[in-house]
């Protein structure tokens, strides 16, 4: 079960949501709009440095900024799952997803977020969820087919 999860997380971590208009991250290129996706920018930077502190400081800007936006959620989503705050994470995910609800591209980045976790069985609802959306969701499909059907998957 526990190579499962570490399989299906590191293949989550590297799998794009090729395509996707639905999950728009929050970013200078992408928006919402530049001073705010500068804010997203730098936070990311801050994240992949490691320097927490700063990365939350700079997403919590954004979000006040942007509260409208889900990416700026996101963005706060992965800076809490970064400084290992789950249930924060999962806070900033409900909001995003509040904000847009029948996003197929969004429940299935939570689902890969509790695929990290390894929350096996919330990551298999999650894409259930997004496969009843949009069904052809570019990499949907292939997150499905790695859930086992057996019982160990809802072991966590």
């Amino acid at each position: 079960m526990i190579s499962f999860s570490f399989s299906l997380a590191a293949w989550a971590a590297f799998a794009q949501i090729a395509g996707s208009e639905a999950v728009q991250p929050c970013s200078a290129s992408h928006g919402p709009e530049v001073g705010v996706g500068i804010l997203c920018d730098r936070a990311r930077i801050a994240l992949d440095e490691r320097e927490l502190s700063v990365a939350a400081d700079l997403a919590e800007t954004a979000s006040e900024l942007a509260p409208s936006y889900p990416g700026t959620w996101i963005l706060r989503a992965e800076v809490a799952q970064g400084s290992r705050l789950l249930n924060e994470a999962r806070d900033h995910y409900e909001t995003a997803m509040g904000l847009q609800p029948q996003s197929a591209g969004l429940l299935m980045a939570i689902g890969d977020f509790e695929a990290e976790e390894g929350n096996v069985r919330g990551a298999a609802v999650l894409y259930d969820r997004a496969a009843k959306i949009d069904p052809d969701f570019p990499g949907l499909r292939e997150r499905i087919e790695a859930i086992p059907n057996g019982p160990e998957a809802n072991e966590i």
